[in-house]
């Protein structure tokens, strides 16, 4: 669990997958090492079973809408919607405490 001091943000992607995951691990694990650089990035945790939960931590909303205008993010959701997700779904908080 990250340690971060508020404020902040986290975004809160739910999902489940289809029944069509090929190459899905191969883009996740590619796209946790590029959030990694993004500027404003704090961190991330993240879970699948039967739905799986990822958050991560932003500096600013700024921050978070660079990453959604990332080329390489860009194109894995579209495969996401296109492939790998039966259902998701996306929530942007702000963490006060």
């Amino acid at each position: 669990m990250n340690k971060l001091k508020p404020p902040y943000f986290a975004v809160i992607f739910t999902s489940t997958l289809s029944n069509s995951t090929s190459d899905y691990a191969e883009m996740a694990s590619k796209m946790e090492t590029l959030v990694k650089d993004q500027p404003g990035f704090l961190g991330m945790d993240h879970a699948r079973d039967t739905i799986g939960i990822t958050i991560s931590y932003w500096d600013s909303l700024e921050s978070i809408e660079k990453w959604k205008q990332n080329n390489q993010h860009l194109k894995a959701k579209t495969l996401g919607r296109e492939k790998w997700y039966a259902s998701y779904s996306l929530k942007v908080c702000k963490v006060l405490y």
